[in-house]
């Protein structure tokens, strides 16, 4: 009976193992892509300015990842899920806990990149998730701007 319950206990652990690892694996994959997907669009700012943000409004259908981009002083100027409220300075944008994450967004372009954990609800739904945001600044000609993107964990 004890080699059962050893046999059981052993078996719970590999399969929790196995899966963190797995979802470690995922999420690398995820951060690998959202850095990409933010470094192109970094250099796309940098050659032609705001004449590319009708390319980065445009969402890949049936793709949840898109490009933001705000400018230093907050005020969102790309935000493909809603165009409507570009415009509107994030400065205070604090995620479900009170976490101030229009703040940290700032401070993380300010110092060249990063990630940004925090929670947030997804499209649809109204419990918050955990979000994983890579922030890299971008430099056309006198203005800067915090362009990022992120995904759910």
């Amino acid at each position: 009976m004890s080699k059962t319950i050893t046999f059981v206990i052993i078996l719970m652990i590999l399969v929790a193992v196995v899966g963190v690892f797995n979802h470690q694996r995922l999420e690398n994959k995820e951060k690998q892509e959202v850095k990409l997907l933010v470094d192109k669009a970094v250099l796309q700012i940098e050659e032609k300015g705001e004449f590319v943000f009708p390319e980065l409004r445009i969402l890949s259908p049936g793709h949840d990842l898109y490009v933001f981009v705000w400018r230093l002083d907050g005020i969102r100027v790309v935000y493909p899920p809603d165009p409507g409220g570009e415009g509107k300075n994030m400065t205070d944008l604090k995620d479900a806990q009170g976490k101030p994450i229009g703040k940290l967004f700032i401070q993380t372009a300010e110092n060249g990149q990063g990630w940004v954990e925090y929670y947030w609800p997804k499209p649809g739904e109204k419990e918050p998730s955990l979000k994983i945001t890579y922030i890299k600044r971008a430099q056309y000609q006198n203005q800067t701007y915090l362009v990022g993107s992120g995904f759910y964990v």
